[in-house]
Order: structure tokens, then C-alpha cells, then sequence
């Protein structure tokens, strides 16, 4: 591979991407401490405000997303470093200057309407979804909904599936020209995000690569410099440089383009992808390296393949759409737009009919977005200068700071405040407080067992993850920035979310705070009782983890269950200690551990320790008991 750059190292290199994407394009501008580009377009005449369209993800995909964003597809979108998904609160500033800072300020309390498309990683849906809820929360009279992009076919056939479901590709890019033409032309959330959910359950992509690409500065193991013989390639490499479904000796494109054709068409398990007299799209993504000679040559012998099984794409499209750096690889997707309107007329509760949306006239449908074919941008002989933009951006985010503050969300709650609570319910403050306190003290004393279950399960993180959690609270509780007395529950909740953000990393650090930032928003409309079981309800709608898979929700989702049911604490805690004890020797369908233990060996999985997360899980549910009855 390639290991030469313009630029040797990652530092300052995507801001200064994102203000090259700016430069080209004068209706949008760039917020370089959160990465986020937005459109500055004005309001509609008559004051009504158009679904605001984001999206975003990791950098090394240029143009997406900043190339992409403009009027008639993305109103803002976020990026992050190289290959590493934006954090939650990046997120969350692209979502309210997507919402704020193109259509001007407006009246805040008026009801919007907000989209994110979100690749299917991990780490983008959970960072994403914990800015979805914080915009809930954010901003009262917002409908903020969300499509998954997961085009990818190439492991669909995998002896062991994942449970988080197909990878994003370049399809990503289609669904955001789709539903921004949609949304500009003034559609409803949910008619965008049944048409985006439609359009994705019939996209199939897949990838290849000849090499896999090179980070600025970073330094080649071994193993990666000769990752690929001379003459193989990778069916199926991801857009990070993920191990593809297989290695495939290379014997001419002819034989290439038919395995991964045929991958697409076997894909779906109703039946094939496409079917007699079914209308298509095509769209074949460069992923960065290689040359627009060779990109038209593979377009071609597609093409020649596809009308070989008497398909006759409607709409032809190459170009490099979403890259991966410098990677020499290429992707083919297809879209079967008559299963997309089979699916749409499924459903009609719109004023619009679902049915009625042309994907075609979508797709043919102007846009300012500079890295999209068919662009219309206007330039004027108004001079720009970058640093006083940049410096707008600035003090339109401090001007919005209020809906990104703590404060804001205090307020949305509309409660009465933590004095008046804990009069109102006749309960001590400091047995609360002494609950929080036993609880973190708990996972203090677990956190040598969490440290040896995951050194066997895991990369043995897990218990000093717990353990940064849990003494943030502590401190944060001497110091007062966490005054229990003063919070209400959902107030009370939001700050532990917080806190659980800023101090604890991975993915049970997201978890945590999306858990919490969610029960926040519950315990606003709900019970104490309730309320837990409605904040795993959203947590759910962000990781595909559930009771069996070896993981936190084991113990998690007893907890909340039980709590709701008995509206007992001590036999909710006794539910979440059975279900971490119930891990023991459960095979993993989820995360690291998936690939320990001896079920691929026939060895089964009986030497097993518990898992730590729901160990973990289990020790802050008895804490809160002890520290409540002392």
C-alpha cells in the first residue's frame, strides 16, 4: 500500500478538510471546534420549517459528509477523526445548528423536525443515538427520528452474523440524496424516515479492495504491510479497513464484478434481489485510489453483466461518493426502486402516500451540495473571508449555548426542583445521596473481579472503566457539582449521564449515558418505578444487545423490569444480581467476547467467568439497596 501523504500527520489535517469543503461551497459554513458544516440558506417565505436532514461519521470518507451538505440533501453534518465516530456532544451541536443556524433562530418553541442517517458502526450508534436523546431533551417540541444505513451484503452469509446487523457503504450517500430532496420539498419525519427505512431495506452493496489504505502517520505492523498477495484482493473489506468476507484471487474483472454481483443478488432471504421486470439503480463508489480509467472500465463491465440478467438500471451513477483514504478498492450497489415502492404502499397514514414518492425525481432533483452530480450552485462576486465566517460560526454556537447548556434541559423539565421533590414524595435527600455513594463504593470493591473476568472475556478494561465512573460521581458529589439535594430525578439522572459521558470511555461509557440522558427524559412523564423500563426501551433502540447476548442488558433489563412489575427496589436488585450470575458460561453474541471461549472448538463455553458489564451492573443495583436501607 500507499504510505505517502502531503500531509505526514493526522493533527489539524480534518479541519483543515472540512474548511477546504467550505470554500468551495457559499452557502455553507464550518464550526471547526465541533468539525460540524451546516447550511446558512434563509428561512422559507411563508416561515415554515423543512425536516432538517444530519449525518456524519468518522473522517477518511471525503467528501462525505461535508460535500453532501447543502439544500436538497444534508442541512448540517459532523465529522469526526480519522475512522473514529464524532462524540455524542460534537453530535449534538451539528443537530441544533442544523436546526437553528440555517433557518435562522427563530421561535425556539416551534415544533421541528429532524432526521439523522446513521451508518450502522457501534460506535455511530451509540454516540448518535445519545445526541438524539439529548436533543429530545434539548428542545421540547422537536420530532427527531433516525434511519440506519446497513448496505452492506458481504457478511450476511456468515456462519456467525453479527447482531448488530450489515455494515453502512457508500450507500449512505444515496439515502441522504433521496431523503434531502424529500425533505426540501417539504415532506413530514415520518414520511422521510419510512421512505429512508424503505429505500434501505432494498439497497445491497458491496466492496473490495486490492490493498488497504494508509492513516497519515501512522505506522505499518507487519502483519498490515502485507496484508494482500500480489494478486488477491478482499470481497467485502469494510470502510475502515475491516477484514472483508474472504480473500479472492484475482483472475481479470470479469470474474471480480460477477462474485460480487452475485452476492447482491443472493442477499435477501424472501427471494431474490431482484426479480423479473423490477426496476433498479445503479451506483458504483471509488473508494479513493483508484483511477477514473479503470472506475469507468468496472462501470462498464457492470453494466454489461447486469443486462446479461436482463437488468436495465434506470439510473447509472459513478464517482467517489464515500471513500476510504487512499484505499484501491471500489463498491457496486443496487437499489431495487420497484421493491422500494412495493414496501411503500404497504403503508399510507400520510396526507402524502407513502406510494406516491418518485425516487427517481428525488434523485434528478437539485442541490446545492458541491460533491453531488447534477449540482446547481449559484457563486457571487462577493468576496469571502474565511476567518470572519469561522468567527460567526463561533458566536452563533455561544448564541445558541443556552440550548447546549445544563441549564436548558433543567428547564425543559418543567419540574419543581430537587427541595421541593423530595418534600413533595416525603423522601431524605441523604439516603439518596448515601444510595449513589454506597453504589459507587460497591463497584469500587467489584472492580478487581470485573478486571479478571474481562482479562478472560474481554481486553480487561472493563473493571477501571466502572471504577472512572464510579469515582467521578464520588467527586463530583464532594465537590457539588453533583448536589443531590438540589436535582430532581430527572435532573438528577441528566447530570449522572454526564458525568458517565465525560469520564468513562468505550462503549459501556456510551451505554451508561445513553441509559441515563434516556431516563432523564422518562422520569420527566413517568413514575420512579417506570421510568427505568421506558429509558431501556430507548437504549434498546440503539444497540441490538438483549437478555442472552452476554452483556450489561442481562442484568439491566431484569433490574428495569422487575422494578416496574413489583415496584420493590431490593427485588429489582435481586433480579439484577440472578441475571449477571446467569452469564456465567453463557456464550457471547456480542462484542470481544464472541471470539473466546471454546464453542468454535467444540469445548462449549462452561469455563466462562460472569460477564463483567452485568457483574458491574449487578454491583451498583445492590449498592443503591444497601446505601437506600442503612
Amino acid at each position: 500500500m500507499s504510505t505517502k501523504h502531503v500531509f505526514d500527520s493526522p493533527q489539524g489535517l480534518v479541519v483543515k478538510s472540512l474548511r477546504g469543503a467550505v470554500a468551495l461551497n457559499p452557502s455553507i459554513r464550518v464550526h471547526a471546534s465541533s468539525k460540524t458544516i451546516y447550511r446558512t440558506s434563509e428561512p422559507s417565505p411563508d416561515g415554515s420549517h423543512n425536516v432538517t436532514l444530519i449525518s456524519g461519521g468518522g473522517a477518511g470518507h471525503e467528501p462525505a459528509h461535508a460535500g453532501y451538505t447543502g439544500r436538497g440533501m444534508l442541512s448540517a453534518s459532523v465529522s469526526g477523526d480519522i475512522f473514529a465516530s464524532p462524540s455524542a456532544k460534537q453530535i449534538t451541536t451539528a443537530i441544533i445548528l442544523g436546526l437553528f443556524g440555517g433557518d435562522g433562530r427563530g421561535d425556539e418553541r416551534e415544533k421541528r423536525e429532524a432526521l439523522v442517517i446513521i451508518n450502522n458502526y457501534t460506535g455511530d450508534r451509540l454516540n448518535f443515538g445519545l445526541a438524539i436523546e439529548k436533543a429530545r431533551a434539548l428542545i421540547p417540541n422537536l420530532d427527531i427520528r433516525s434511519v440506519v444505513v446497513s448496505d452492506d451484503v458481504s457478511l450476511l452469509k456468515s456462519p456467525n452474523p453479527s447482531l448488530i446487523g450489515a455494515r453502512g457503504l457508500g450507500g449512505n450517500i444515496f439515502v441522504c440524496k433521496i431523503l434531502g430532496a424529500l425533505a426540501e420539498r417539504g415532506a413530514s419525519v415520518g414520511l422521510v424516515k419510512r421512505v429512508g427505512d424503505a429505500v434501505v431495506g432494498r439497497l445491497g452493496s458491496i466492496g473490495v479492495g486490492l490493498d488497504h489504505c494508509h492513516v497519515p502517520g501512522r505506522v505499518l505492523k507487519g502483519a498490515e504491510d502485507a496484508a494482500l498477495g500480489a494478486d488477491e484482493c478482499e470481497i467485502g473489506m469494510g470502510l475502515h479497513n475491516e477484514p472483508g468476507a474472504r480473500k479472492f484471487k484475482m483472475e481479470g474483472a470479469e470474474s471480480l464484478v460477477r462474485e460480487m454481483l452475485l452476492a447482491i443478488y443472493t442477499s435477501r432471504e424472501d427471494g431474490p434481489f431482484v426479480g423479473d421486470g423490477d426496476e433498479t439503480i445503479l451506483y458504483v463508489n471509488n473508494l479513493g485510489g483508484i483511477s477514473q480509467l479503470e472506475m469507468s472500465a468496472v462501470l462498464d463491465e457492470t453494466l454489461v453483466q447486469l443486462e446479461s440478467k436482463n437488468i436495465h438500471p434506470l439510473r447509472v451513477y459513478c464517482s467517489s461518493y464515500m471513500t476510504s483514504l487512499n484505499a484501491p478498492g471500489f463498491s457496486i450497489s443496487l437499489l431495487n426502486l420497484s421493491g422500494v415502492s412495493r414496501d411503500l404502499s404497504l403503508s399510507s397514514s400520510e396526507p402524502t402516500p407513502s406510494s406516491d414518492v418518485d425516487i427517481l425525481q428525488l434523485l434528478d432533483d437539485p442541490t446545492t451540495a458541491t460533491a453531488w452530480a447534477g449540482v446547481t450552485q449559484g457563486w457571487t462576486n462577493v468576496k469571502r473571508d474565511r476567518i470572519v465566517e469561522e468567527r460567526e460560526s463561533d458566536l452563533l454556537v455561544d448564541s445558541l449555548g443556552h440550548l447546549l447548556s445544563s441549564g436548558a434541559i433543567d428547564g425543559a423539565a418543567e419540574q419543581d426542583g430537587g427541595a421541593e421533590w423530595y418534600r413533595r414524595v416525603d423522601v431524605s435527600p441523604n439516603r439518596v445521596r448515601r444510595a449513589i455513594e454506597r453504589a459507587c463504593e460497591n463497584v469500587l470493591q467489584a472492580e478487581a473481579d470485573m478486571t479478571r473476568f474481562d482479562t478472560v472475556v474481554g481486553d480487561g478494561d472493563c473493571g477501571e472503566t466502572f471504577a472512572a465512573g464510579a469515582r467521578a460521581v464520588l467527586k463530583a458529589m464532594q465537590d457539588d457539582t453533583l448536589d443531590v439535594p438540589s436535582l430532581d430525578p430527572s435532573q438528577l439522572a441528566r447530570k449522572l449521564g454526564e458525568i458517565f459521558e465525560d469520564n468513562m470511555g468505550g462503549t459501556i461509557g456510551a451505554l451508561f449515558a445513553l441509559y441515563f440522558t434516556s431516563l432523564s427524559t422518562a422520569l420527566i412523564n413517568s413514575s420512579w418505578e417506570a421510568a427505568p423500563a421506558s429509558a431501556l426501551q430507548s437504549l434498546s433502540s440503539y444497540t441490538p444487545a438483549r437478555p442472552g447476548d452476554r452483556t450489561v442488558i442481562d442484568a439491566l433489563y431484569p433490574f428495569c423490569t422487575t422494578l416496574s412489575s413489583s415496584r420493590s427496589l431490593e427485588t429489582a436488585v435481586h433480579s439484577a444480581k440472578e441475571g449477571a450470575k446467569s452469564t456465567e458460561g453463557m456464550k457471547a453474541r456480542l462484542g470481544r467476547a464472541v471470539y473466546v471461549g471454546g464453542a468454535e472448538e467444540g469445548k462449549g463455553n462452561e469455563g466462562l467467568p460472569p460477564d463483567p458489564g452485568a457483574w458491574g451492573v449487578a454491583a451498583i443495583a445492590e449498592g443503591l439497596w444497601l446505601g437506600y436501607t442503612e
